[in-house]
């Protein structure tokens, strides 16, 4: 499904209590929104058709662009439990599958990669990653939806790079979340990564901290400088998508206004 709107800023559906409260912000702003939190990962009495019917009616009369942020808690594909592994990505099936049926045309995923350093552990992960997502990627590529995945725990791009590298599919793109390289990957910087990735960042979750909690804040309220994170992506010819990745309507709009005022 394509939208009318194609923008490529967006808003996260946390911004406000509700999906529909946040819908109805994007719509004022026209925007964008990443539906974020699908409720599957916290009611086990909800179905996953239920989800659709209600983001259906939340999203009725919304023509902006739609992307989910796909089901992350305690979601690891490649970890050692199998039956864990198995709930992982049903989860991750189920997020396509919702994403699928509400016209998105992008999900983002975690790595699930917290970067346990046991003997041969990492090896074992990354091949476990690879061999899910060389078979899962094909229900992208032929609904022709993109997937994203973001760093979290990395503490410098080349893991995620290397993935994108295996995988090697046009429907398998690299997304940026610029807290979490605040907060996770201390010796590096967020234009380190925009330099690492390039032309082939798809996709950013932009909001800022002070390097002690992930706390999601605005742009202007932090340590990262995005007057230097915007100048870089420029200088790459980098075009991704930007989603206010912010849990209050306040930052929101604090954000929109700084985002508007410095790319101007």
């Amino acid at each position: 499904m394509t939208k009318k709107n194609s923008s490529k800023l967006l808003i996260s559906s946390s911004a406000k209590k509700t999906i529909r409260d946040s819908i109805l912000l994007a719509k004022e702003l026209n925007t964008g929104i990443e539906i974020s939190r699908l409720p599957l990962y916290k009611d086990e009495n909800l179905t996953e058709e239920r989800v659709i019917e209600q983001l259906k009616n939340d999203l009725a009369g919304f023509e902006n662009r739609i992307t989910v942020h796909a089901m992350f808690s305690d979601v690891n594909v490649a970890g050692g439990d199998c039956l864990l592994r198995e709930i992982s990505r049903k989860r991750c099936q189920q997020s396509f599958d919702i994403a699928k049926e509400i016209g998105a045309d992008t999900v983002l995923f975690h790595t699930g990669n917290k970067g346990t350093r046991h003997y041969g552990s990492q090896e074992q992960f990354k091949t476990k990653y690879i061999k899910f997502w060389k078979e899962f990627i094909k229900q992208f590529e032929e609904t022709g939806i993109i997937a994203v995945v973001e760093n979290v725990f990395e503490k410098t791009p080349n893991y995620c790079l290397e993935l994108f590298s295996q995988i090697n599919s046009p429907n398998y793109k690299l997304a940026l979340d610029t807290g979490h390289v605040n907060l996770y990957a201390k010796e590096t910087k967020v234009i380190d990564w925009v330099k690492a990735y390039g032309k082939n960042l798809y996709h950013m979750h932009i909001h800022n901290n002070f390097r002690e909690n992930d706390d999601h804040a605005n742009l202007s309220n932090g340590t990262l400088d995005f007057y230097e994170i915007f100048n870089c992506l420029k200088e790459t010819q980098a075009s991704p998508s930007f989603v206010f990745e912010m849990y209050s309507e306040e930052d929101i709009r604090n954000s929109y206004k700084f985002f508007n005022e410095i790319n101007n």
